[in-house]
């Protein structure tokens, strides 16, 4: 495992435990879920790196491509569903962005993975991560318009959509053109393999601060 695979999953590692310690704020919520999900991601990063160390590469893509790669959009688009659901924002963007996301997914399995020999499935996660920006962008918009605004230090929300623009945007170039990087700009590619790893590591600052610092949305329009 690398230096820089350790600090990734310590931070996703405290974010979790972050969130398990402050269980009482959103046990009635469904933020609950939240630290579980990031301790999956933490267990599965730990997994790909112990497959990778023991010549398992085909096993550890596997991983990200079939479980860990989807799971993240699926869960972040749903966490917006309901927190677009308890705000009454009537929009259903977080539905269709987890089938269009979906079919894009299975496009890359059952195509272009076998046409093109990508290293990453490009198309999906680039359109995955432009649903995701677009809800994003819901977000932002509502939020300001919004009361919540004045107390955006308390908003869970607010936080994590920070943490996501922060890392989806920044790294959306490198992961879209992973590849053609890694083929034909090696130098560039290694710099920017640096880069998303920073920004990693500040998105899931972020969400250790929503944990800290944030409440339910329904607590802290109460207090």
């Amino acid at each position: 495992m690398t230096s820089q695979t350790i600090i990734l999953v310590a931070f996703e590692v405290a974010a979790s435990i972050t969130g398990f310690i402050y269980w009482k704020k959103i046990k009635d919520s469904f933020w609950k879920w939240l630290p579980f999900y990031l301790g999956i991601i933490g267990l599965s990063e730990v997994i790909a790196a112990y497959l990778y160390e023991h010549r398992q590469p085909v096993l550890a893509t596997g991983l990200y491509r079939y479980f860990v790669i989807p799971m993240e959009f699926v869960f972040l688009y749903w966490l917006f569903y309901k927190y677009f659901k308890e705000a009454q924002i009537k929009n259903n963007w977080p539905l269709y962005s987890t089938v269009i996301y979906l079919l894009c997914w299975l496009v890359d399995l059952l195509y272009i993975e076998g046409k093109m020999k990508l290293l990453f499935d490009s198309f999906s996660y680039v359109v995955g991560n432009i649903m995701l920006l677009l809800l994003l962008l819901v977000f932002f918009i509502s939020f300001i318009k919004s009361d919540e605004l004045l107390n955006y230090k308390s908003s869970n929300m607010f936080w994590i959509t920070v943490g996501l623009l922060v890392f989806y945007l920044g790294s959306l170039p490198f992961w879209g053109l992973r590849t053609t990087l890694y083929r034909q700009y090696r130098d560039l590619f290694y710099v920017y393999w640096d880069v998303q790893f920073g920004l990693n590591y500040l998105m899931y600052s972020f969400f250790i601060i929503s944990f800290i610092w944030g409440k339910p949305r329904s607590k802290y329009l109460l207090s």
